[in-house]
């Protein structure tokens, strides 16, 4: 065969091969019966004629059951005829066919969601959330779903990054993003997220709990003003103010009781706050305080007080439980009868995790640097108080009816080590406590009666020491023989009524008790006070 008929030939069937690739091609498009049904399908759930629409979608399923377009819009028309059990079985069917379809993956979690089935809803949203966190309305889903698991701060989180498609999904997210603020303490901002849902949709079903809410918040915002104010006035009897020594066979006990040593007085006390940050995330504040008692009988023992603090806290969560971390620098210093008495500084980081709405436990770390500055008269150095104080502790609180009752332990170890040797010592703290309200609101109990919200309190204080040396002269009979011990328990008792005009009454009783092995600092002593305080 010559060259030019084999080329003829080579021509012939390159020719046929492309008629055959075009016919293929036109075979390959035209659509198959099942995809011409859930064409039907989608123009008449489009039109909202469901009963069509789901026939037709039915049909295409029986020609080809795993057709996911199928499923998927059979999904949608079950869930707009509100038929939320069915629409969710054929989604299932549609993700298992199609797992990374992000809009099968979202209307199966809406499915489940509308079902209440909230476990099985979340991976779902959080899968599309990964791919498109602006897809709308995903943000507000995740929220609710946090919220009720009562992780506020992720909830505000997804809410705040919310794209709401309508003014039904905006005014629910700002709903729960003023629920979320509120729980985190957060009232003012709380109360403007719930203004604007308000203001949103003025005639929708929400409205009525919406507005109960913010009247609600209405005093706790006026309380959570950025500038506090604090001022305390009042009267009291102190039956030891000198700390003199219980009765014993001590001499030097003995002599120490010649010392007068009771009075009535008055107290003043004003405290100024100021918090310059307060988000979801920090919160920083700084006060000043000064504290005045005046002791009518003893008036060397007057005191005056002042003080400055500082606090910066980081609000987080640990496993989905709030958390807050912080730490706090203040300063103190002290007058005795005019005198300069004592500078003391404190540096206390400290962390509260509340595990749930009863459990909250505090843990804190402290140094505080002591100053007395008027120590020149000692009898030996070994009386130089001046002192570097450790301690480490932690508080647990249990808390009942959003804390109107509670109950508190704890223990903190503590070490001083101070200049003089017979004030160096060792320490074991033991704390108890707690709170009762007389028929708190929203408990049976006659409404407008005098007594209603008063609040009961008490504090246990029990500091044990163990001193670190030999006493230097006591006692005087045997000097360097014993280590000082002490057990100390300091009992406070309160009653405070709350009134109109931001006003409090208290009385108040305090019971200090020193049981120690060398007789002079044996003490006891009792104090009995009525308050006025008034905030701003």
């Amino acid at each position: 065969m010559t060259r030019s008929g084999r080329g003829r030939i080579v021509a012939g069937l390159v020719m046929i091969g492309w008629l055959l690739g075009m016919a293929s091609a036109a075979w390959a498009q035209v659509p198959s019966e099942s995809d011409v049904y859930v064409d039907r399908g989608i123009l008449a759930y489009d039109n909202k004629q469901y009963s069509d629409a789901l026939q037709a979608f039915q049909e295409a399923l029986r020609l080809t059951p795993e057709n996911v377009t199928a499923l998927y819009y059979t999904g949608l028309t079950y869930m707009a005829l509100e038929q939320y059990g069915p629409a969710q079985a054929a989604l299932e069917q549609a993700q298992k066919l199609a797992p990374t379809d992000l809009d099968v993956a979202f209307q199966l979690g809406v499915a489940d969601f509308l079902l209440q089935q909230y476990d099985k809803a979340e991976p779902l949203f959080r899968q599309v959330y990964a791919g498109e966190p602006k897809r709308q309305n995903v943000g507000y889903y995740l929220g609710f779903i946090e919220y009720r698991k009562q992780n506020y701060r992720e909830a505000l989180r997804f809410l705040q990054a919310n794209v709401p498609s309508d003014e039904n999904f905006a005014q629910l997210t700002r709903f729960y993003a003023g629920l979320s603020l509120s729980a985190l303490g957060l009232v003012r901002q709380a109360r403007a997220e719930i203004e604007e849902a308000l203001r949103l949709q003025p005639a929708s079903p929400l409205i009525t709990p919406a507005e109960r809410f913010r009247d609600v918040l209405g005093p706790a915002a006026e309380a959570e003003r950025t500038f506090h104010v604090d001022v305390k006035t009042g009267f009291f009897y102190d039956d030891n103010v000198a700390v003199i020594p219980n009765r014993s066979g001590d001499p030097v006990a003995t002599a120490a009781r010649d010392t007068a040593h009771r009075s009535v007085g008055e107290l003043g006390y004003v405290r100024f706050q100021y918090t310059p940050l307060r988000t979801p995330d920090w919160e920083a504040s700084i006060g000043s305080s000064i504290l005045q008692t005046l002791n009518n009988d003893v008036n060397r023992f007057n005191t005056l007080n002042p003080s400055a603090d500082a606090t910066l806290a980081y609000k987080t969560s640990i496993r989905n439980m709030p958390t807050v971390g912080g730490l706090t620098l203040s300063y103190d210093y002290y007058m005795l009868d005019d005198r300069n008495y004592l500078n003391r500084y404190t540096v206390a980081p400290f962390v509260s995790l509340i595990w749930d709405a009863m459990n909250l436990t505090q843990a804190q770390l402290r140094l505080q640097p002591k100053d007395f500055m008027n120590q020149k008269n000692l009898i030996t150095t070994a009386d130089n108080r001046d002192a570097l104080n450790y301690m480490a502790g932690l508080v647990h609180f249990l808390r009942f009816q959003a804390d109107r009752h509670y109950l508190k332990f704890g223990y903190q170890y503590d070490w001083e080590q101070a200049k003089g040797s017979n004030w160096s010592y060792a320490g074991n703290r033991f704390l108890v406590g707690g709170q009762y309200t007389l028929f708190a609101t929203g408990q049976a109990g006659p409404a407008g009666k005098w007594w209603q919200n008063i609040r009961f309190r008490y504090d246990l204080d029990t500091h044990i020491r163990g001193y670190s040396h030999l006493h230097n002269y006591l006692p005087v009979t045997s000097p360097e023989t014993i280590h000082r011990a002490d057990w100390e328990l300091t009992h406070q008792f309160s009653l405070s009524k709350d009134l109109p005009w931001d006003l409090t009454v208290s009385v108040e009783y305090l019971r200090d008790e020193n049981i120690s092995n060398l007789k002079v600092y044996d003490y006891t002593r009792n104090v009995i006070s009525f308050n006025v305080s008034w905030r701003y």
